[in-house]
């Protein structure tokens, strides 16, 4: 793939995320997971997507689909914070309290450097 096609890649999942966020601000989750997917579609690696993504669908009580969300960007970055926390918090609305603690405990030394 050539450096052009891999930035305008990156470039419009940007835009695709932004417009997901405005979206997501206005209450409107289903259309931000439409966004959201296109910009998985144009980049895979973008672990900022699926934090968002399993935020929208936390908000939807779709609390299993956000953890796999989650999970996915953790795939892709084992250090961000955000997805940690949020994948935490989905836990424990499931009751998985020993298991969300872990999981915030992780996004608190991340966020402190530890």
């Amino acid at each position: 793939m050539k450096l052009d096609a891999i930035h305008g890649a990156f470039g419009e999942a940007e835009y695709l995320v932004r417009q997901a966020q405005e979206r997501a601000m206005t209450g409107d989750h289903t259309a931000a997971i439409n966004y959201l997917m296109k910009a998985i579609d144009k980049n895979p690696g973008y672990p900022e997507a699926y934090t968002l993504l399993g935020n929208c669908q936390d908000c939807l009580d779709k609390k299993e689909d956000a953890i796999a969300s989650y999970d996915k960007a953790l795939q892709i970055d084992p250090t961000h914070a955000d997805a940690w926390f949020n994948k935490g918090m989905s836990l424990k609305k499931l009751g998985k309290t020993k298991e969300a603690t872990q999981c915030i405990e992780k996004s608190i030394d991340l966020y402190c450097g530890r």
